[in-house]
């Protein structure tokens, strides 16, 4: 029945985007068909779950607020869909079993690795969450980066507007099995994530117009700072 539903969603979600501007997905070929996923996507609006289910064409499982699965109906559906609950007040342990257990199960299981959703439209700081996760459950990582969503449905508007979307994937992140570079494992997938999302970042706005001030801002402190990285390169050259 879970399948069925899930296609079903699937199904309808992808003719809704593609009436509301479009849904464009790129480097699709990265994604493994089977086998245990961590699906790591940038956070900037309610509709990311959605995006991705309808991008993807083998299913994704989510974690969901425990109080969605209160609502009658709606909590039939939601499991339906492969959504598992998420009680950010409980033992976070609890969290981390679920999360595992789905991979062990060979799902593509998806995390927001910042955290929360963007304020700004600016991708956030990782949190390193996401290189414990692969490292225990020795799970690649899928960084995948959403366009659009932020200006159709942004923080503090009530309903989304129509906005044309797009999908970006980078090829997984494999965590080494060895147990002795296990710490050094779990930033390296971190900080290979964050950089991995930085880059489509940048790909994603490519020829697209306005920016949100916090992105020019972020782009132009980069730029600031790999102009001062490579003056004290130059100059340590010249000193020796």
């Amino acid at each position: 029945m879970g399948i069925l539903i899930y296609t079903a969603s699937r199904t309808f979600l992808r003719v809704a985007f593609f009436v509301g501007g479009g849904l464009e997905v790129h480097g699709k070929e990265n994604t493994p068909p089977t086998g245990p996923l961590i699906v790591a996507c940038n956070h900037a609006s309610h509709l990311d779950p959605m995006i991705l289910g309808a991008a993807f064409d083998r299913p994704l499982h989510f974690m969901a607020r425990r109080t969605l699965f209160d609502v009658p109906g709606f909590s039939w559906l939601i499991r339906q869909n492969f959504a598992f609950p998420l009680d950010r007040d409980g033992d976070s342990r609890d969290a981390l079993r679920a999360f595992g257990d789905r991979l062990q199960q060979g799902n593509a299981v998806v995390m927001f690795p910042e955290g929360t959703r963007s304020h700004d439209g600016a991708l956030q700081e990782m949190k390193p969450g996401v290189g414990m996760l692969a490292v225990r459950n020795l799970t690649p990582v899928l960084p995948v980066y959403i366009w659009g969503s932020f200006q159709s449905w942004s923080r503090g508007r009530s309903f989304p507007r129509p906005h044309h979307l797009k999908v970006l994937i980078d090829p997984p992140i494999v965590p080494s099995s060895d147990k002795a570079l296990r710490k050094a494992e779990q930033s390296r997938i971190t900080l290979e994530t964050g950089a991995a999302l930085n880059r489509m970042e940048k790909a994603a706005w490519a020829g697209e117009k306005d920016p949100p001030a916090a992105l020019l801002e972020k782009w132009r402190r980069e730029e600031l700072a790999g102009s001062a990285a490579q003056s004290d390169m130059e100059s340590a050259g010249e000193a020796s």
